[in-house]
């Protein structure tokens, strides 16, 4: 009934209007459900996929023309893999280390090994085993990045081991997408592998010769987007000629640009583009989707059970053996507990080719909304976890974590003064207390922070005020002055109240961005809420005044404050 009404009303729109208003009723649809799953502060993409489910052929069938959204979608799907391309950073590969290259490569052999075989044994015959190990073994850049850049811990120890896991399971996705677009003969896959490094040779030379351009297109931003687009569009259209998936040409035009001096400034301009069409590629997902048979359930459950379970222990054994700590181990597999945007791409691939059934591509599609949306919540409240499974993770403790005894210095007397994040604030703070640094224990989760501090033989430990084995060695307890740099309200409102269980005598110093979390601080026992633009308008009138009273020139204010910011602008590096 509903899709004969749906059906009657399009044929009434002009055949040259329908791509039109298909694409307009795909974007409303989202829309409406993306605000209210934001509302309910919810993961947006189930939203677009929901979105196809219902205006796709499974409920009223209003989209006629699925060739073309599935046309727009692969556009989509090239954007989202530029932008990955462009997390590609040569420097980066070299910061992460052995954990993250030889850590990674085993993590991916490890699940795709043990899905292979399970699903082997669940009677997947042909190359679906392949496609549910490659889907298991690999993790979401996409989601991961976005989270960890929100909670500020992109440059912490563990984000920077999950980002390096994560760069390793790119390229291994990029190689599995490779020789899924052969024959599976072994000349075939030669001949695709090899068309795959002269690809990245191209990138490579690419990525030298494109400088000039780009420093001439940047003076325009417009110039700047068109010259981004221009490249992602080249490679695309030469992988279409050298017979690969144009998912591996959108990838290598990321890696280009991916060590240029814009690269910023070309992800900012991109980003709307791809946001768009990746509403269109997830809505076209959702729209192929189809009622699954209780046996694929079942499979669905257990390899949920494989990426949210199996993944994070073997990550987190793996990251354990290379020597770190317990709670690094932990919170670096704990963000990797989902499915990659890669799966979504390797099965599409996949059932375009007629490798997977519609069956297994609906319990992938499904398998991937689920762990992405639940690792969200995982990511989010992952210090919460780690206080909860701390104890049955003891066992963890048996294994030396040589890494990081190197990333602290304490001397047994001192600690008068504990500082919570170095970095901008923090270390003006640092510089100072420079005449009683021996005084000073600086707390920080950025590993060049500490080795910095180190080197200037200032004491220091990694880790953040969360920690409460941070909080013990820092001895707390013992403190006259407590300042957090650190504008998280809630690890503030965890560091007040351990302090004041432990110190009722210690002053306590904290920086908040709002002034209802300021209030808040200060009823739960702050003896002072620094808000950085409150004390900055603040001065700023100050200095205002002065000059116009003739206190002071501007000359000479402009002096004072320039040799001010040249002392202070290498205090740690």
């Amino acid at each position: 009934m509903v899709l004969e009404y749906s059906t009657g009303i399009l044929s009434t729109i002009p055949s040259n209007l329908v791509v039109l208003v298909e694409i307009g009723l795909m974007i409303i649809v989202a829309s409406i459900f993306a605000y209210l799953v934001k509302i309910l502060k919810q993961p947006l993409m189930p939203a677009y996929i929901f979105t196809g489910i219902l205006i796709g052929p499974l409920v009223l069938g209003l989209i006629k023309d699925i060739y073309l959204i599935e046309s727009l979608s692969y556009i989509g799907a090239a954007f989202l893999i530029f932008i990955a391309g462009l997390e590609i950073k040569l420097s980066k590969l070299k910061e992460v280390g052995s954990v993250s290259s030889i850590g990674g490569v085993f993590q991916i052999g490890i699940l795709l090994f043990i899905s292979f075989f399970i699903a082997l044994a669940l009677g997947f015959v042909g190359k679906e085993p392949i496609y549910i190990a490659l889907v298991v073994a690999f993790s979401s850049t996409m989601v991961v990045v976005k989270l960890l850049s929100d909670k500020r811990s992109i440059n912490s120890l563990h984000g920077r081991i999950i980002i390096g896991i994560l760069l390793f399971q790119d390229i291994a996705a990029i190689i599995a997408m490779t020789i899924l677009t052969s024959d599976f003969s072994t000349s075939s896959i030669l001949i695709s592998v090899l068309k795959a490094i002269i690809f990245a040779v191209a990138a490579f030379l690419l990525a030298i010769g494109i400088r000039p351009v780009l420093k001439v297109s940047a003076k325009n931003q417009e110039l700047l987007l068109l010259v981004s687009i221009s490249i992602l569009f080249l490679f695309a259209i030469g992988s279409i000629f050298a017979e690969l998936s144009i998912i591996i040409g959108a990838f290598f035009a990321g890696v280009a640009l991916a060590n240029s001096d814009y690269k910023i400034d070309i992800e900012g301009k991109i980003a709307p583009l791809r946001d768009f069409f990746a509403v269109i590629f997830f809505v076209a997902l959702g729209m192929r989707l189809e009622l699954i048979p209780l046996k694929f359930v079942t499979i669905l459950l257990l390899l949920i059970f494989m990426v949210m379970i199996i993944k994070p222990l073997t990550i987190m054994f793996i990251v354990r053996l290379f020597g770190y700590k317990k709670i690094t181990s932990f919170l670096s597999a704990n963000a990797l507990a989902q499915t990659s945007e890669f799966s979504l791409i390797i099965v599409t691939t996949g059932l375009t080719l007629g490798h997977i059934s519609n069956h297994l591509f609906s319990t992938i599609v499904l398998l991937t909304v689920i762990t992405m949306s639940l690792s969200t919540y995982l990511i989010t409240n992952e210090k919460k976890l780690y206080n909860i499974f701390s104890s049955p993770l003891n066992f963890l403790e048996s294994f030396h974590s040589k890494r990081e005894k190197s990333l602290e210095y304490i001397k047994d007397d001192g600690r008068k003064v504990l500082i919570f994040g170095c970095h901008r604030m923090g270390s003006l703070f640092l510089k100072e207390f420079e005449k009683e640094k021996e005084n000073v224990l600086v707390i920080d989760y950025n590993p060049e922070i500490i080795r910095s501090l180190i080197e200037k033989k200032i004491p220091c430990i990694y880790g953040d005020l969360s920690n409460k084995e941070v909080l013990e060695k820092a001895k707390i307890g013992d403190a006259e002055t407590v300042i957090s740099t650190i504008p998280d309200f809630e690890e503030n409102l965890m560091l007040i109240k351990k302090t004041r269980e432990l110190n009722k005598k210690a002053l306590i110093f904290i920086v908040a961005d709002r002034i209802s979390e300021a209030l808040d601080l200060y009823k739960n026992g702050a003896d002072y809420v620094i808000l950085p633009q409150v004390i900055g308008g603040q001065k700023g009138f100050e200095i205002i005044k002065s000059i116009k009273n003739g206190q002071i020139s501007v000359k000479q204010l402009k002096k004072q404050h320039l040799n001010y910011l040249n002392s202070i602008h290498h205090i740690l590096y």
